[in-house]
């Protein structure tokens, strides 16, 4: 393994560690997705600041708000990373009665939408970003009302503001949607996750679609492939860059192997799949921080991490909502 790769792996689940030891009670996979956050972002955690972020947010959220519970060590972990917290969790709760206003849309993951939005999206744009998210949903849920649900927000809001307006947002989501029906076996869910992220690229369908799978198909003969449901949706962002297949590959099941004999990586902690979901995440931040990939101009830096940082959200919560009842998640903040 290059030495970028394995310093980003130590630092990783060092960070998990630490992550750990603040919280009395959480789920594994969230430890690891708030350790890759400071990773990502070039910063030590700092356990007091997160604290003082938890603090805030309890003051502004109330006990049965969707920004407590489950989302919570997240949602302050954000709000640690962010120059002021108080302002930012107050610019987040802006844009969530903005994407709640006049809708029936439930949940945590309109939460996250918001987040996503205040995080990649300057606020002169945030009216227009929300409208146009909103339009975008409504007009994807008409074509597919039992496929489309709010846990799509987060990536909706992507593909706004990556610059496509709402027609040309569903039209070439549905048009990707519709190539990988015809041609691949995979879930219709999966499919729409996949086909949104897809989108942000201007590649031509096919060159897209057939990228994607070349890569899926390379893990999967090199036995390090995940699942072939939501969380694949990860090697879509892969898409929009430019990368040398079988070296990636190669990367990618180093990172995998040197995750499995670390602690929180084994099969009493997170699943097979979601453990190679971490491992091609962590090659695609490499891979991005030393330059080594060239960006397509229609998709900034900014927006091709937070696909990364959103679909596992987006996994996140779905894993976590489908083994627990209560959505109150106990910790030592």
């Amino acid at each position: 393994m290059k030495e970028s790769l394995l310093q980003r792996c130590e630092t990783q689940v060092r960070n998990e560690e630490v992550m750990r030891k603040a919280g009395v009670f959480e789920y594994e996979i969230v430890h690891k997705l708030c350790a890759m956050m400071h990773v990502n972002a070039g910063r030590e955690i700092d356990i007091e600041r997160i604290k003082d972020c938890n603090r805030i947010l309890k003051e502004k959220a109330g006990i049965l708000s969707n920004f407590r519970g489950t989302l919570q060590r997240i949602v302050v972990v954000k709000m640690s990373l962010a120059d002021d917290p108080a302002k930012y969790m107050d610019d987040v709760m802006d844009v969530y009665g903005q994407l709640k206003d006049g809708t029936m849309l439930p949940g945590e993951m309109v939460a996250m939408a918001a987040t996503a939005i205040v995080e990649n999206c300057p606020m002169d744009q945030r009216d227009r970003i929300v409208k146009n998210t909103k339009e975008t949903y409504r007009k994807l849920k008409e074509l597919h009302p039992f496929l489309i649900d709010e846990k799509a927000l987060s990536l909706i809001s992507l593909m706004i503001m990556a610059g496509k307006d709402p027609d040309q947002a569903v039209e070439e989501a549905e048009g990707i949607f519709q190539t990988m029906k015809k041609g691949y076996k995979i879930s219709p869910s999966t499919a729409q996750s996949l086909a949104m992220v897809l989108s942000l690229s201007d590649k031509p369908v096919d060159l897209k679609v057939e990228k994607l799978f070349a890569l899926y198909e390379a893990l999967k003969a090199a036995k390090h492939e995940t699942a072939k449901d939501k969380t694949m949706v990860v090697y879509s962002a892969f898409t929009d860059v430019d990368y040398d297949l079988a070296g990636t590959v190669t990367a990618i099941g180093e990172v995998e192997d040197w995750l499995k004999g670390k602690p929180g990586y084994g099969p009493l902690s997170i699943g097979m799949s979601e453990r190679r979901m971490f491992a091609a995440m962590i090659v695609l931040e490499d891979l991005q921080k030393n330059n080594m990939v060239a960006i397509s101009q229609s998709v900034s830096g900014a927006v091709i991490q937070t696909v990364v940082e959103e679909l596992v959200l987006i996994l996140v919560m779905l894993i976590i909502t489908s083994i627990i009842i209560s959505s109150t998640v106990v910790t030592s903040f």
